[in-house]
């Protein structure tokens, strides 16, 4: 058990150290290492959507000035409406041949935007945001990875880096409530979820300290580069 709760530690605080930085990833990166620790993937993406949410709402509260509440409404009601599908009924699916067509096209995403540098733009039209929103929702709700939908749309209408920020920790905290709620109603609890969270929220406040100050360091241009190298990775961790 000691052994488990320190990896939760660290993972977490590798994590949130992530997250902190480009603004999502927390669920991408601890999702390469709890199904592998913990008893079940279930239990694994439950473990991931509560401690992610948990992680936004610290970072959040400190840029909460900064958050763009106009931009988030749409995605987040298409988002919360279509994970509550894939929790209810698509979970079967999370080690499939869907999860690897998300990875694919994270990473031709991210090969694009790297190419296209600033020239690259996601269009704000309702469309648009009902797609990346039930997107976001599907890899939320399977694979507790609704970040990099979410972050095509922000950072392609979003140029200061602390709006950037604070927006998309805002979008983590309110699904990942929504999340739990719903993973909750179908079973996905494990008695010792309390003890793994207390462990990964310790990793967390350690890995957001030491985030920020990296944060404080870099400007909006290699904030780009870093967001969408973390799309790139996402692709690659959805893909294995």
């Amino acid at each position: 058990m000691m052994t488990t709760l320190l990896l939760i530690l660290t993972l977490a605080m590798c994590a949130s150290l992530i997250q902190r930085v480009s603004g999502f990833g927390f669920g991408i990166f601890v999702m390469m290492f709890f199904p592998y620790i913990l008893p079940s993937y279930s239990v694994s993406t439950t473990l991931s959507g509560v401690l992610a949410g948990t992680t936004a709402l610290i970072i959040a509260i400190q840029g909460w000035r900064h958050i763009q509440w106009r931009l988030m409404m749409p995605l987040l009601a298409v988002n919360i409406a279509v994970s509550f599908i894939a929790i209810e009924y698509m979970s079967s699916l999370a080690d499939g041949t869907i999860k690897k067509c998300f990875g694919a096209m994270f990473i031709a995403i991210a090969i694009y935007f790297l190419l296209r540098g600033n020239k690259a733009h996601v269009p704000q039209t309702w469309w648009i945001k009902g797609g990346l929103g039930a997107l976001s929702g599907v890899m939320g709700g399977m694979f507790a990875m609704p970040g990099p939908p979410l972050v095509l749309y922000c950072i392609s209408h979003i140029n200061d880096k602390k709006e950037y920020i604070a927006t998309l920790q805002a979008f983590s905290v309110i699904l990942n409530i929504f999340y739990t709620i719903f993973r909750a109603k179908v079973g996905f609890f494990d008695d010792e979820m309390p003890l793994w969270w207390c462990a990964g929220v310790s990793g967390a406040l350690i890995g957001t300290a030491i985030g920020k100050r990296i944060m404080e360091r870099i400007n909006g241009e290699v904030l780009k580069r870093i967001i969408y190298a973390m799309l790139l990775i996402s692709g690659t961790a959805a893909m294995v």
